[in-house]
């Protein structure tokens, strides 16, 4: 592998990172506006509190088997009915539904940019990439 393409999918991890907690702090504001309380990232937190083992699932394991599930699989389950977009959408609006917070569009708006991020790759190791720095970002801002 050359080096002009890793660092064109190194672009692809920071841009989508970048644009994730962009997009996160865009909804952390609409969610303090609101009153809506800090949903996954209080739990994880206090579950890491009690065991620093509970940080390997949201870092490593969770990027990892979600991005292969919605970003690949199940967007291309979709794209055999629907269009790529329709299946991305699809596959993306079930990402947000399965992280049970009912405030779902920063788990969706990040899907999307995770699933950008794969289009223009076609490497799955750049949204896992790109997920596992926004989860690391998630844990360090709301650990202070």
């Amino acid at each position: 592998m050359n080096m002009k393409f890793v660092l064109q999918k190194g672009k692809w991890v920071l841009a989508a990172t970048g644009l994730a907690i962009l997009s996160s702090f865009f909804f952390s504001y609409i969610k303090a506006y609101l009153s809506i309380g800090t949903g996954n990232a209080a739990h994880v937190n206090q579950k890491v509190e009690l065991n620093l083992f509970y940080l390997v699932v949201p870092l490593l394991v969770a990027p990892i088997i979600e991005e292969w599930i919605f970003r690949k699989k199940l967007t291309d389950l979709f794209h055999k009915k629907l269009s790529r977009m329709e299946g991305i959408l699809f596959a993306n609006g079930i990402f947000a539904f399965v992280h049970l917070d009912w405030f779902f569009f920063s788990y969706f708006v990040n899907g999307c940019l995770y699933a950008m991020s794969y289009e223009k790759t076609k490497d799955l190791k750049v949204p896992i990439g790109a997920h596992i720095l926004y989860n690391l970002f998630v844990f360090v801002v709301t650990s202070i």
